[in-house]
């Protein structure tokens, strides 16, 4: 038996050695270079003397780097297993940060950015994969939204040392830490990271028969159209994500109250303190009460919190207002934290979990990327107060579709009533993982 297999016959949980030796522990350890790099990305944007459109670029460079690397991640997986791409991305994020120390160029500093983005993107989906492959539904909201919080507290945390490190020595120095981090997040990955099994792909091809083209493009059609209403949900889901998880809100906060770095970095490490228990417990909510009785709470707090943002800035409320404000918007947010990536795996077909995951990150990811251009572009044209309704819509878009139009994709519990079937997809992945 492979060792992949004989992993999944062991049938660990969620707090399992390989679980948070291969998923927590490197997400937390590569998300806390990204926190740590944080605070100095709006002070180096800044030093580069353009205004908030143009430093908004550094930012969303970070984010067209994580659309343009989703399908391509996704095929890579596909093709060559996904240890290949988990390894692959920390490598090039530690590449993209050492090269950031030495640049004084602005359009460099938007490419350096951008591939780093991509990096992001690799890990994370080869993550993704393995948790679609491995983990039954009913510990996979765990395993997800756990992967994500982590990822949120390296995150969020970071920037409390980010903003010395950048108050002492200067925007480029956190961009050090950010590397090395990186390279040590290898090691346990590389220790305790399983490949997707070679028969599985085999399968996957004698199933394709050899599909030309044509045969491909249907093979997509059958994989997307059943799964259509997921898509939109994932869009209009990080469309409300993308001003938050872009860091736009620290760039608002640096223009609008004039905070430095360190300021930036207390509170992102408030945040944090917030993000990591709810992230822990909108996990054990999804899998035991359900996806969408999560999921509806959370996107409806963040549209209030978002139409809130909006007053303080139309009534230029003080500081202490927008702190308030922002912790509760991150409290929401982190409720539904995974929530999307875990239906995603619910409903990912085993014949295409790759490719599927690739376009349904794209799908998400679009919408992070469109998010933050517009946020900009509105609160350049309009003022902040139309930015912080466009995000506030867009959640509320999110509530409409889970009520309205979303059956649920847990799997049923082995006792009680049985929620609404799952599409075709969520049931293979289901029986797979058994």
């Amino acid at each position: 038996m492979p060792r992949s297999e004989a992993a999944q016959a062991r049938g660990g949980g969620p707090l399992s050695r390989e679980a948070v030796f291969s998923t927590y522990l490197p997400a937390f350890v590569l998300s806390l270079g990204t926190g740590i790099a944080v605070p100095a990305v709006p002070t180096l944007a800044k030093s580069f003397h353009v205004g908030f459109g143009s430093a908004s670029g550094v930012v969303t460079a970070f984010v067209l780097g994580n659309l343009a690397g989703t399908v391509p991640s996704g095929w890579l997986i596909d093709r060559f297993g996904r240890r290949a791409v988990l390894l692959g991305g920390p490598v090039l994020t530690a590449l993209m940060a050492f090269a950031v120390v030495f640049t004084h160029s602005f359009p460099i500093l938007l490419a350096l950015r951008f591939f780093d983005g991509v990096a992001a993107q690799m890990w994370l989906m080869a993550r993704l994969a393995a948790i679609s492959h491995g983990a039954a539904a009913n510990r996979r909201g765990r395993e997800v939204s756990w992967l994500f919080g982590m990822n949120n507290s390296g995150k969020l945390a970071g920037p409390l040392v980010g903003g010395f490190l950048a108050s002492g020595g200067g925007p480029r120095a956190p961009f050090v830490v950010y590397g090395v981090l990186a390279l040590a997040a290898l090691v346990p990955a590389y220790l305790f990271a399983e490949d997707t099994p070679r028969r599985e792909q085999a399968a996957a091809a004698r199933r394709s028969g050899g599909q030309r083209t044509g045969g491909r493009l249907a093979a997509l059609r059958r994989i997307v159209l059943p799964r259509l209403v997921y898509f939109g949900v994932a869009l209009f889901a990080g469309l409300t994500r993308g001003p938050v998880q872009a860091d736009l809100l620290h760039l608002y906060a640096a223009f609008a109250y004039r905070l430095g770095p360190a300021q930036i970095g207390y509170l992102s490490t408030a945040a944090a303190a917030i993000t990591l228990p709810i992230g822990f417990v909108s996990g054990w909510l999804m899998d035991r009460y359900g996806r969408k009785r999560t999921m509806v709470p959370g996107f409806t707090g963040v549209a209030l919190a978002m139409c809130a943002l909006a007053a303080s800035a139309f009534f230029h409320l003080s500081l202490l207002w927008y702190v308030v404000l922002f912790l509760v918007g991150v409290a929401a947010q982190a409720l539904t934290g995974g929530s999307i990536q875990t239906v995603g795996a619910d409903v990912a077909p085993a014949e295409g979990r790759g490719m599927f995951l690739g376009l349904w990150r794209f799908t998400g990811q679009g919408g992070q990327t469109l998010s933050p251009v517009l946020f900009a572009l509105l609160a350049a044209q309009v003022g902040y107060t139309s930015s912080f309704l466009f995000t506030a819509v867009s959640a509320a878009v999110v509530a409409f579709l889970l009520i309205r139009y979303v059956p649920e994709t847990r799997a049923a519990p082995p006792k009680g009533p049985a929620p609404a079937a799952p599409p075709a997809g969520a049931r293979g992945t289901a029986a797979e993982a058994e």
